[in-house]
């Protein structure tokens, strides 16, 4: 039944009460509204797949490096774009009005900032700079996704970054990815002061892998007054940045760890964090998603390498995990750094891998074991979970949002033994007075819920977040005084029941009491 059909419960931005029992009708836990957070699918990784396609053969040393990068920026285009199967129009179509899309490097013409659409690529837009852009994201809007948003790099400063953001004022653009750049925010200052309608993302350029990974591999603490501080502090939106796509959950988890370590008990830092691709660690952390990952395979000959998606995860074959997560987000959107409490356990998980030519773009790591570290538990604004198990453990992460719903996320290790596996774990989560709902994401052996009164004679309706009806599974769990329990077999059916056909991608569900 279409979202339309069924009952709404409740709105994204408040609580979703519990289903009534005195109605037959279909309840729908899940939101038709946006979140409205700034999320996006970037162009960048679709782009580094568009060379080779269809051909005889590959040079994987052709993509790697500068090389890579420069035939992904040449293969932006309107065609690809916008043509009859462009991106625009195949891509993510459930949760497009969820997404900004961001062109990435290649869109513009002259440099890496100068906000003039390329003419040769893009032949069909005309006119000034603001009213090519302007038809462009008309055009892309068309399609239903949220609004265009831009890539640029080393913007110029001065009354030159007044007068492009007046151009993509005036194109309804109100998104810019600074990939590097506006060392003293001037962007910012200008935007506050001409009191424009822009949101700006900055970064501080990272190695693909943390610190020394030839060891431990670890990101390392984040001081007062730090260049990484500093850009939490005055922009909008803080990227962890590029990663290798076979340890990324790693290297990211510890990123994202380190800075909201260092943002808590600052509450006047209204940053989001954005941690690109992970976008089961974006939706139960509360953080924002830069999503890269395209459903795009078999395309290049031979083993049909692709530099940013590639090794024992599957990724692309994981897009039901974005769709889950953004709906969620309709639930409980994303929260600043600076709220709340964030925590770690001092327990250390190292994943590693051993790098073959065509898993990386980073020519360095190359036939070379990498490891990459990160806390065993994380939690902001709860207590940390508790994990049993005997040997290897999950990652496993947790938060309450300031609206009252509960995240909770398990997610898989990475050797070069054996790829990309989930640990055996028993997990409890102490709820407490948190009313939810609540959104669990990944799947172990038995998760319990602990909340902090007696849940017996409460009625229990869980959603698949691809699904638009939510389920009475009363029966089907167990509840023990204040403890909610499910097994592994639960978490697989509610998390996976609407699944599409072939998709690989971990459960993720949104449960209700009532």
């Amino acid at each position: 039944m279409s979202g339309a059909a069924a009952m709404t419960v409740g709105s994204a931005h408040g609580l979703l009460p519990a289903p009534s029992a005195a109605t037959n009708t279909p309840i729908n836990l899940i939101p038709t509204t946006p979140s409205g957070a700034p999320n996006y699918w970037c162009t960048w990784a679709v782009q580094n797949y568009m060379h080779g396609q269809h051909a005889s053969s590959l040079s994987i040393e052709d993509l790697e490096g500068d090389s890579g990068s420069r035939l992904a920026h040449d293969a932006m285009n309107e065609e690809v774009l916008l043509g009859s199967h462009g991106w625009a129009r195949s891509f993510y179509p459930r949760v497009r009005e969820d997404l900004y899309l961001m062109l990435d490097d290649g869109w513009e013409s002259g440099g890496m900032s100068t906000f003039e659409l390329d003419k040769q690529k893009f032949p069909s837009y005309t006119g000034s700079a603001a009213q090519r852009l302007r038809t462009l994201n008309d055009a892309v809007r068309n399609e239903r996704w949220r609004s265009l948003a831009l890539w640029c790099r080393n913007t110029p400063g001065g009354t030159e970054d007044r007068r492009l953001e007046r151009i993509s004022a005036d194109a309804a653009i109100d998104y810019w990815k600074v990939d590097i750049g506006d060392p003293t925010f001037h962007l910012i200052e200008t935007r506050n002061a001409d009191h424009l309608p822009l949101q700006f993302e900055h970064v501080h350029g990272e190695s693909a892998l943390n610190g020394d990974w030839h060891r431990g591999g670890r990101f390392g603490a984040q001081p007062q007054g730090s260049k990484r501080q500093q850009i939490l502090a005055h922009t909008d939106v803080y990227r962890t940045y590029d990663v290798t796509s076979i340890l990324s959950l790693p290297t990211t988890l510890d990123r994202m760890t380190e800075m909201l370590q260092s943002a808590q008990g600052r509450p006047e830092l209204r940053t989001f964090l954005n941690v690109e691709d992970e976008v089961y660690v974006a939706a139960v952390m509360g953080c924002t998603m830069g999503i890269l990952r395209h459903p795009l395979v078999g395309l290049r000959p031979g083993n049909d390498a692709d530099l940013f998606f590639n090794g024992p995860r599957k990724a692309k074959g994981r897009m039901d995990e974005v769709v889950r997560s953004l709906r969620w987000q309709r639930i409980a959107p994303p929260f600043r750094v600076g709220l709340g409490t964030f925590s770690a356990s001092e327990e250390i998980l190292t994943d590693d891998w051993l790098f073959e030519r065509g898993q990386t773009w980073d020519k360095d790591v190359v036939g070379k074991v990498a490891y990459q570290g990160a806390p065993a538990c994380m939690a902001r604004g709860i207590a940390l979970p508790k994990v049993e198990a005997h040997g290897e453990k999950p990652f496993v992460f947790a938060a309450r949002f300031p609206n009252g719903a509960v995240g909770i996320g398990v997610q898989e290790r990475t050797h070069k033994q054996n790829g990309w596996f989930m640990p055996s774990a028993e997990i409890e989560l102490q709820v407490g007075d948190a009313k939810g709902p609540y959104g669990i994401f990944g799947a172990c052996n038995s998760l319990r819920l602990v909340f902090a009164h007696s849940i017996v004679h409460r009625r229990v309706f869980v959603q698949d977040l691809l699904a638009d009806t939510a389920l009475d599974v009363t029966t089907q769990v167990t509840i023990k005084g204040n403890t909610l329990h499910l097994a592994e077999a639960n978490m697989r059916k509610f998390g996976l029941s609407a699944a599409s056909s072939g998709d690989l991608s971990s459960p993720g569900f949104v449960l209700a009491i009532r």
